[in-house]
């Protein structure tokens, strides 16, 4: 603390690096100095009753815990969730998990052009993902879904901003600024293979819709903001239901949208969770929802066993809790090891009056030359209630990757 009030992060950090590095970079025992914004923060006490403060903390490279034992009742009462700490201490790791020891703590005076510093963002380019976006959504075929997708995930809509934005989770994978986008897109683009891949049975432009909108709701579910926390509503009805209502709204905008196909897509997003148990409203009775189910869960077990590999050092990684398991690391990790983004393409949808063209990474397998628009009693029979669980013993790691 100084006289004129709590120090900057630059401040703080006067003759110790700026910004400063990722502690899963540094070996058990260094001495840092950081800055992060308190997640949250817990007077506990140890079998002995010796009184000792537990803190979650959160910089640019994600949470961690943090421990300080001395004085941990006047912090108590001085540090909050949501303040922001320059802190110094040691690097530890107990039961295989990073954690920081601190041996002082400071308030910090934090600037909008230093809030980059505290929250994790995609290593993804915006721009590429989000022209990965704008190809998918006009490689769908049927003009009702389609225009759904705009009217949600446009970037003038009211939700797109927010979802370009959004993090996929608050904790297990895609945790930061724009992995709701980077997940989306992922799961959309397995999809869109898968679809190929098991040929005509798959109704590709529903599973690509659903695929763009499953996890829309998480707009309104997570905060994007220091410890991604969960909105009032979000904890009272979760992003399936959250979404389901945003995409009821805006299909009423929809004209060309038809019942049936709403009725479909309602139920893919209400089971792509997959089981009852993984707050999963249904359980998927149609065979794109067996598909997006286990694209999701998929894509967001690889980023999560990605994260772990590229996090410390040595032939294996730390053990986690979820997975129940260490990694090894029998190769050097790269950037792109789950998310590749292919070469750009130039297409014009068949039914764009204005001849705009699109340009982003292109899927090798789906079609760039769009078919006519189908009838508008597109056929579909509305799903059966209940439904077949889908989860196998083989995939049933740990649970719902959307279950932080």
């Amino acid at each position: 603390m100084t006289g004129t009030g709590p120090p900057s992060p630059r401040e703080w950090l006067e003759g110790w690096p700026f910004p400063w590095p990722a502690l899963h970079s540094l070996p058990e025992g260094e001495t840092v100095r950081a800055c992060f914004c308190v997640v949250s923060a817990q007077l506990a006490r140890t079998r002995s009753e010796q009184p000792y403060f537990r803190l979650t903390l959160s910089d640019r490279n994600g949470a961690l815990e943090a421990r300080l034992w001395d004085e941990a009742e006047q912090l108590a009462e001085r540090l909050a969730p949501g303040a922001y700490v320059g802190v110094q201490g040691r690097v530890e790791y107990y039961h295989g998990q990073l954690q920081l020891c601190l041996e002082a703590v400071s308030a910090l005076r934090v600037g909008l052009e230093d809030l980059e510093l505290f929250l994790p963002r995609s290593a993804r380019s915006a721009e590429a993902m989000d022209a990965e976006l704008e190809t998918l959504t006009w490689s769908i075929r049927e003009a009702g879904l389609r225009r759904l997708v705009q009217r949600l995930l446009g970037p003038e809509s009211d939700v797109g901003p927010g979802f370009r934005l959004a993090p996929a989770a608050k904790f297990n994978h895609h945790a930061y600024l724009g992995g709701l986008l980077e997940h989306t897109v992922s799961v959309t683009s397995v999809c869109a293979r898968l679809a190929q891949h098991y040929g005509g049975s798959i109704d590709r432009d529903l599973l690509v819709t659903a695929a763009l909108l499953h996890d829309v709701g998480k707009v309104r579910e997570i905060g994007a903001r220091a410890g991604f926390p969960y909105t009032d509503e979000g904890k009272l009805l979760g992003h399936i239901l959250l979404g389901l209502q945003m995409v009821t709204e805006a299909a009423a905008a929809v004209t060309e949208l038809s019942p049936a196909s709403l009725l479909l897509l309602q139920h893919l997003i209400a089971s792509h969770q997959g089981r009852y148990e993984w707050q999963s409203p249904r359980e998927p009775a149609m065979l794109e929802g067996l598909i997006l189910h286990y694209a999701d869960d998929l894509d967001a077990k690889l980023q999560q066993v990605a994260q772990l590999l590229a996090q410390g050092e040595g032939s294996w990684t730390a053990y986690d809790r979820g997975f129940r398991r260490e990694f090894l690391r029998h190769r050097p990790p790269t950037p792109d090891q789950v998310t590749t983004a292919p070469a750009a393409v130039e297409f014009v949808p068949d039914d764009d009056p204005e001849g705009r063209e699109t340009t982003a990474p292109p899927d090798p397998l789906q079609p760039v030359t769009l078919a006519p628009e189908p009838p508008a009693d597109h056929p579909a029979e509305p799903p059966p209630n209940g439904g077949a669980g889908v989860c196998t013993e083989t995939l049933d790691l740990f649970g719902s990757p959307d279950v932080d």
